[in-house]
């Protein structure tokens, strides 16, 4: 009798403690715009985390999230479409914040990102990347595509196996000209940049 007292206590104990077990959903708002393959998309985003990936379907989609629902007050992203050209722009981000953009994997790009990690991959188009610090990395897919490469880092490693350049140090940079349709255009003070 007392063993079967003691293994409901136990089971009562531990559904009890099973939510408090369970990590908490983060918050995840998010905002989308209809835009057509083949334009150009701006970026210009405040300092976080960013993974922007080419998608299929013809959206922009805006998402951003932390596991501190207080440190989303005040985070805005906001998506401006005109024709071809759509701008998207991030504000009020304090720390711990995280955003994935998905754009058309047909689009060129310019970027403009005041600091943190970014990841761009899938997209195929011209694209011109800003950071002031943070590891950038680029899926550039295949080197014939490119008419000009540029990049340069002020401070780190630049690291682009597809156009055969490996360096590091301060003041790094490299130029790769082909015969493709689409320039690449990278631009980082202090951090890391991979073309892979």
């Amino acid at each position: 009798m007392k063993a079967v007292a003691l293994a409901g206590l136990a089971v009562i104990v531990l559904s009890a403690a099973a939510p408090s077990a369970q990590p908490s959903n983060p918050t995840t708002p998010s905002i989308e715009k209809p835009f057509a393959p083949g334009g150009r998309i701006q970026l210009k985003l405040h300092a976080a985390d960013y993974k922007i990936t080419g998608r299929s379907d013809g959206k922009i989609r805006v998402m951003w999230r932390s596991d501190r629902p207080d440190a989303l007050a005040g985070v805005r992203a906001d998506i401006n479409v005109t024709g071809r050209t759509a701008v998207i722009t991030t504000s009020g981000v304090k720390n711990s914040v995280s955003f994935t953009i998905d754009v058309p994997s047909r689009t060129d790009i310019e970027i403009d990102l005041t600091a943190g990690d970014l990841e761009v991959r899938g997209i195929e188009g011209s694209k011109r990347i800003e950071s002031w610090a943070g590891d950038v990395s680029i899926d550039v897919g295949q080197p014939g595509q490119y008419r000009q490469v540029d990049a340069s880092v002020r401070a780190g490693d630049i690291s682009a196996l597809p156009f055969k350049v490996s360096t590091g140090g301060l003041l790094r940079s490299f130029r790769w000209t082909g015969q493709g349709p689409y320039t690449l255009a990278v631009k980082l003070f202090a951090g890391d940049l991979t073309l892979r």
